[in-house]
């Protein structure tokens, strides 16, 4: 009747079953695997990696490394450290290498590398959110996420699975997107079409589907949603748990790390996902967060010998965790504050999620801080931190990006400035919407 597995089928299952293993290992346990995958990394980075080998905290250390006082990479130093972030000799058996382009939660756009080894662990870690959320993987969902502008247009596109973590172990739950530049009432209207079982979607686009819901009240049998990509804050989940009658779990990732944490099974905080990555919250001293205290996130990929980001700061804070009683013993995330998009508004009351492509921004204007702000119906404000400003030429191409990703002919002015601010929350926000 079945086959025994083998290839990409078997490694699957075999790193899922593994991961069933570690997400209960006694704290000391799991500590004991970290620091025994950590001192394999920084051997490889130290011998392989320009950036480290090369760094004078690192030197002065000679050879006895103090993961304290280890340089934290930020954003800036990674754009700026280009090629040399990248191992000379990475390991055969980690496949190819994949480039992941991100703006982040810091309005820089950055370039990364990964592999098809570090891609095995982002695909296992999926389907733990799957089962940790308790999804049904033969049932239909529905994603409404970005995509450039010409595709996944209503009425959108349909595949026969969630893709390729899903796949590789055999589920065939159909997958229907949607773009997320489609006006809200239009996605509203395409998830009544469709009637899916679980919605994918970011949480500012998700909160304003559940207003419209509210008011609207169309037959939806949603089972469950996941938020990606934004901060999903209490009060959003609780409303939006309201709305649709089911659960929503939330998801704390990027491209350049992969799975940072997952939703616990049981609470509204998080689990790092300890396999992947270590998550360190810090204070301003650098010191480690308390439980309940609100620190920058650190963050240190353990399966990306392509090229290794140590002590990485992301951009996003957080709020330190304390233990939990749902049986896994990974450690805690309270809560995450990421970045935040408001949504884009049309002359016409139309209102959807701001699509733009910030690294077509970037590649007109290299090392930049983008943010859009939108000052009127029809009026778009795009604040540039840069040491070499675009000309004129440019200024018109990035109008051009700008209008063609929004469908709409905004009006545009590009004001070149030192500085974005930040809210007063810590978050930076890469549109914001003042009308």
């Amino acid at each position: 009747m079945i086959d025994i597995p083998t290839g990409n089928t078997a490694s699957a299952l075999a790193l899922q079953f593994r991961l069933q293993q570690t997400q209960t290992l006694p704290l000391k346990e799991q500590s004991r695997l970290v620091d025994q995958r950590l001192t394999q990394l920084l051997l490889h980075a130290l011998q392989t990696v320009p950036y480290y080998r090369n760094h004078p905290e690192i030197i002065r250390m000679q050879g006895k490394i103090d993961w304290q006082r280890f340089p934290i990479l930020t954003r800036a130093n990674l754009q700026k450290a280009g090629t040399t972030l990248q191992s000379e000799s990475p390991p055969e058996s980690h496949g190819k290498a994949y480039e992941f382009r991100s703006s982040g939660s810091t309005g820089r756009p950055v370039v990364s590398y990964s592999s098809d080894y570090a891609q095995m662990f982002w695909r296992a870690q999926t389907v733990r959110d799957h089962l940790w959320a308790g999804r049904d993987l033969s049932g239909h969902m529905a994603a409404i996420k970005y995509q450039a502008p010409e595709k996944a247009r209503y009425p959108g596109v349909s595949q026969g699975h969630w893709g390729p973590a899903s796949a590789t172990l055999g589920y065939s739950g159909k997958m229907s997107t949607l773009n997320s530049i489609e006006p809200l009432e239009l996605q509203y209207r395409w998830l009544t079409e469709i009637q899916p079982d679980y919605l994918l979607t970011y949480p500012s686009n998700l909160l304003e589907l559940a207003k419209i819901h509210r008011r609207m009240g169309a037959q939806l049998s949603l089972k469950g949603i996941s938020t990606l990509g934004e901060t999903l804050t209490p009060e959003m989940r609780q409303y939006c748990r309201t709305a649709f009658s089911c659960r929503v779990a939330d998801m704390y990732s990027s491209q350049e790390m992969g799975y940072m944490a997952l939703q616990c099974p049981r609470h509204d905080h998080y689990h790092i996902q300890l396999e992947n990555c270590i998550v360190e919250i810090l204070d301003d001293n650098n010191a480690p967060c308390r439980p309940g205290q609100t620190g920058r996130v650190v963050v240190t990929s353990l399966q990306n010998y392509i090229m290794p980001l140590l002590r990485y700061e992301i951009g996003d804070y957080a709020i330190a965790g304390a233990g939990c009683d749902c049986g896994i013993t990974l450690p805690v995330i309270k809560r995450v504050i990421g970045r935040t998009r408001n949504l884009v508004k049309y002359p016409d009351g139309r209102k959807s999620w701001p699509s733009y492509n910030p690294m077509a921004l970037m590649d007109l204007v290299p090392d930049a801080q983008f943010q859009l702000e939108q000052v009127s119906a029809t009026g778009i404000v795009v604040h540039l931190v840069s040491d070499n400003p675009p000309d004129k030429a440019r200024e018109k191409q990035m109008m051009g990006i700008i209008q063609e990703a929004m469908g709409y002919p905004f009006e545009i002015e590009i004001r070149i400035t030192n500085e974005i601010p930040r809210a007063a929350s810590g978050k930076f926000e890469e549109f914001v919407c003042r009308i």
